[in-house]
């Protein structure tokens, strides 16, 4: 009489707690354990026949947790160095860029480039963008609704960025810092 080997679905039901168990003393975060138990799961199923058949079941389990484990810690480490890199990128995006005087000497560039633009739409940047004006207002006193003053900015805006384009050539090259 031949015995029948189990089935490695009831295999992993019948032993999750010793499962999730190793993966705990390993793991500091109940909710990660889980987590990492599901991904053993998944990769036990998925990778079944990799299993010889002269093999314990269990014993190859437990070989597929450690590497489900392994791989969770190469992933948290990736995790922390990508978290620090943004940190240090964002770190020094602020640090060579000062927001106020950044803004200030495009301002003045803005201003000079005003008068180029038709008077309606130099008007509507004035108000918006370099006063910081409250647009329901601009649009109540130009009698028009919210929605016709954004497309009108933005025809502003597309009209400012191509005077700026035409006539800051050096600044496409060398930054927006020095309009001079």
């Amino acid at each position: 009489m031949k015995l029948k080997s189990p089935d490695l679905s009831s295999v992993l039901v019948d032993n999750r707690e010793q499962f999730l168990g190793f993966i705990a003393s390993r793991i500091d975060s109940t909710s990660d354990a889980e987590d990492v138990l599901q991904d053993f799961c998944v990769r036990a199923i998925t990778h079944q026949k990799q299993l010889k058949r002269n093999e314990s079941m269990v014993a190859w389990l437990y070989s597929v947790l450690r590497s489900t484990i392994a791989d969770y810690y190469r992933k948290l480490g990736r995790q922390g160095r990508l978290k620090q890199s943004y940190q240090q990128q964002t770190a020094a995006l602020v640090e060579h860029f000062s927001t106020e005087e950044s803004f200030a000497s495009f301002c003045q560039c803005m201003h000079g480039l005003l008068p180029a633009l038709r008077p309606d739409q130099a008007e509507l940047l004035q108000k918006l963008d370099i006063t910081d004006g409250d647009r329901a207002e601009v649009a109540t006193e130009l009698g028009i609704t919210t929605g016709a003053l954004a497309v009108r900015l933005h025809r502003a805006r597309q009209a400012i960025r191509t005077a700026m384009l035409n006539s800051c050539t050096g600044c496409l090259t060398h930054g927006f810092d020095d309009c001079s």
